[in-house]
């Protein structure tokens, strides 16, 4: 469901959902890239920053950050939150992955590279290559804040995936961030990357229908569903959860993980 094929599957309401429905990363993890910060003085780059759920936790520690992403209405409540938080020291590119040669120049290196929930989007050999050039000493981290509702194993999800496909046809059984993370671990260590390593936390949080509601329509494209259909869709899932837990509220695991390697080539594989 992330790989709407609208040319533009994060425009419009949608964007406006996943500035709202989407998780803050934990502070154990911002701690763990904290670390590449050069102390408070380095420069940060989020590829595919979406509304900046990501590059706002990590501004602080930084003394420049630059967020990339191709869809206009992203980068727009990504602008409004950093205003509201009264971040002066970031800075946003319209630009997509494809772009990364390009955009070289106006972006500069990088000590720190981040893609969060979004490098399923990307041809992870072209971009890894790519981010070599623009962080040649840094760090990647590419990233997964949970995994898609539909996949749970809990009588709430299946309901919830009952409905989706009511509307959408049939989803895929495939976890798209695994795979994700899978390519990009292996294609990290095919370029030559240094000391790639895996990152992994699980927690379990309490949701309501309005989170999970809001959750799903920040994935789903208004081609998948127009606007004038989404009201109708949020009151199905609501009936479907509300008849398996009554109170509206659920218990979600959410695993945050990463594949983490330094840009710098081994020198056994130049």
């Amino acid at each position: 469901m992330e790989r709407g094929d609208a040319d533009r599957p994060f425009a419009g309401d949608t964007a406006s959902f996943y500035a709202r429905y989407r998780r803050s990363y934990p502070a154990e993890f911002l701690t763990r890239l904290q670390v590449f910060s050069r102390g408070g003085g380095g420069r940060l780059l989020d590829l595919g920053c979406g509304t900046g759920q990501l590059l706002l936790q990590l501004a602080p520690f930084f003394a420049q950050t630059v967020g990339v992403d191709p869809e206009p209405d992203m980068l727009r409540e990504a602008t409004r939150i950093a205003r509201e938080q009264g971040l002066a020291n970031v800075e946003w590119v319209k630009g997509g992955s494809g772009e990364l040669q390009g955009l070289k120049s106006v972006l500069g290196e990088f000590d720190l590279v981040t893609i969060g929930t979004a490098f399923h989007f990307m041809d992870p050999h072209a971009t890894l290559c790519q981010l070599q050039r623009i962080a040649p000493e840094g760090v990647v981290a590419v990233a997964y804040n949970g995994r898609p509702m539909w996949l749970h194993a809990d009588p709430w999800a299946r309901a919830v995936r009952s409905v989706l496909e009511g509307r959408l046809g049939q989803l895929s059984g495939a976890d798209f961030t695994t795979d994700a993370l899978e390519a990009a671990e292996v294609t990290m260590c095919d370029l030559g990357y240094r000391q790639v390593v895996r990152w992994e936390q699980t927690r379990v949080e309490e949701i309501d229908i309005d989170f999970i509601v809001g959750h799903l329509l920040s994935a789903i494209s208004t081609e998948q569903v127009p606007a004038a259909q989404r009201r109708e869709l949020a009151q199905e899932l609501s009936t479907a959860i509300r008849a398996i837990e009554p109170s509206g509220r659920v218990l979600e695991e959410v695993p945050v993980r990463a594949v983490i390697g330094h840009a710098t080539q081994d020198q056994a594989s130049e």
